[in-house]
């Protein structure tokens, strides 16, 4: 709950920020951070997912393996900047806007950091301590932006000073690692390295494929449509992001349950299946809600014109769109990388990207952020589908599809008590509140909540 609350209060100050700076601005500071964010696979090269995975099935190992990753680790940040500053100069960026790009650099470097600090709490199935953590450079930077907001913001000062927090989140969270696996200094093995490089070398690809996959929009909405167009885009976007936050929160926790239990079958189908509810239910639930009454996520912008209002809500819809898909399939991903299949999620990955690009290519010039939006649900139902053909073909885990069958029954349910609520004389919130409860009792008929799978998961 922690997690969501810090989440959700950053992101309405993030669109304050927006509001302030204009959509020019926060245009460009999104393609950048997207540009830098689209190369952070050289900052970690799969280290994080694979010591997450080895360190989860064996527990002991962290103290022989940890020192040479962390110092190959810290060889990698140091080379990331210059290989993201090369792509900025070839797309075109100059002056402040390279040296904003090389502030951001920071900023993703040392979130991944910060990521490959917390993958040992993952692995030990410290989540509890992992779920504060990963909301503790947004608390921070929170309270930095108040003040910003006070004494007069410009994105100049919020790059610098979210650069700034993210270097006080690595020094604080690295001191809870150490407090809680004792002091873990770097040692690099040249032969150790190598070896620990292409065991990661999936992961690695992972990272770079996921990477262009969320992030190749962005960039190329700015080059092909300008900054503005950009920023009408970002601000519906970050509501994606903020959604996928809680995938980010808790898929990560399948995924150490599913390495822990690597050779159980049957253990990874339960949990397969009760991943696929945790997940979907509720991002179900904003999804729907987001295609009937979207326009009040816009209400931040107050100076903002009703023409990019309305570019901002029709992003909104085919971005949630993608949400949904990502809630009902994204376990099956979190479960082939688990379990060693990871080269066929990079190729999938990989093809969506291929779709997404091409659409943007073809669709941005004409028809500018909503096009990339609806880029982004093609990308995502390409791949999607090829995670249920593949399980069901080449893994012996059944597919849930009686339970998908349920979850597209209690939204289809869901979307017409929306449909009848919005167009009663009821408040939007209060309509809002009345379809949740509904949905929780629908959702409990048709057996996808149950008291006992949350106690069995715990245990």
């Amino acid at each position: 709950m922690l997690n969501l609350l810090v989440k959700s209060v950053w992101l309405l100050t993030e669109m304050h920020v927006q509001d302030v700076v204009g959509h020019e601005d926060w245009g460009l500071y999104s393609a950048l951070l997207s540009l830098a964010f689209l190369f952070v696979a050289f900052a970690d090269l799969g280290i994080s997912p694979y010591t997450t995975r080895q360190i989860a099935s064996q527990p002991d190992s962290l103290g022989a393996q940890f020192p040479a990753l962390f110092a190959l680790k810290l060889l990698l940040l140091l080379g990331f900047p210059a290989v993201v500053l090369s792509a900025g100069w070839l797309l075109g960026y100059r002056g402040p806007a390279l040296g904003f790009l090389l502030l951001l650099c920071v900023v993703q470097g040392g979130l991944q950091l910060i990521q490959f600090f917390r993958s040992n709490f993952q692995a030990h199935q410290a989540f509890r301590t992992d779920s504060w953590l990963s909301v503790l450079d947004r608390a921070l930077l929170l309270a930095a932006t108040a003040v910003l907001l006070q004494t007069g913001l410009t994105i100049s000062s919020f790059i610098w000073v979210r650069m700034a927090v993210v270097l006080l989140g690595i020094g604080l969270v690295y001191a809870q690692m150490s407090r809680s696996f004792g002091l873990l200094l770097p040692a690099f093995d040249r032969g150790k390295s190598l070896a620990l490089l292409r065991a990661a070398l999936p992961f690695a690809t992972m990272t770079v494929l996921y990477s262009l996959h969320d992030k190749v929009d962005q960039v190329m909405l700015e080059r092909l449509a300008g900054e503005h167009e950009n920023g009408l885009y970002a601000g519906a976007y970050r509501w994606l992001d903020a959604l996928s936050m809680y995938l980010w929160t808790v898929l990560p926790i399948f995924f150490a349950r599913f390495a822990y239990v690597m050779e159980d079958r049957a253990e990874q189908e339960r949990l397969l299946h009760f991943a696929q509810v945790v997940a979907a239910v509720p991002m179900g639930f904003v999804s729907v809600w987001v295609f009937f009454y979207g326009e009040y996520l816009l209400f931040p912008y107050t100076q903002s014109s009703p023409e990019d209002l309305e570019v901002m809500r029709r992003c909104l819809t085919a971005l949630f769109a993608a949400a949904l898909l990502n809630g009902i399939f994204a376990p099956f991903s979190t479960l082939l990388t688990a379990t060693h299949h990871e080269r066929y999620v990079n190729r999938m990955v990989l093809l969506s990207i291929a779709v997404n690009v091409a659409l943007n290519f073809w669709l941005i010039p004409g028809y500018g952020a909503v096009a990339s939006a609806w880029a982004t649900v093609a990308g995502y139902a390409t791949m999607d589908i090829a995670y249920v053909i593949y399980i069901s073909r080449r893994l012996s885990i059944r597919v849930p599809w009686r339970q998908m069958g349920r979850i597209a029954l209690a939204l289809s349910l869901l979307a017409l008590g929306m449909h009848l609520l919005s167009r009663s004389p009821l408040h939007w919130a209060a309509a809002s509140a009345l379809a949740g409860a509904a949905y929780l009792g629908i959702c409990f008929a048709l057996g996808l909540i149950s008291l006992q799978q949350f106690r069995s998961f715990r245990t």
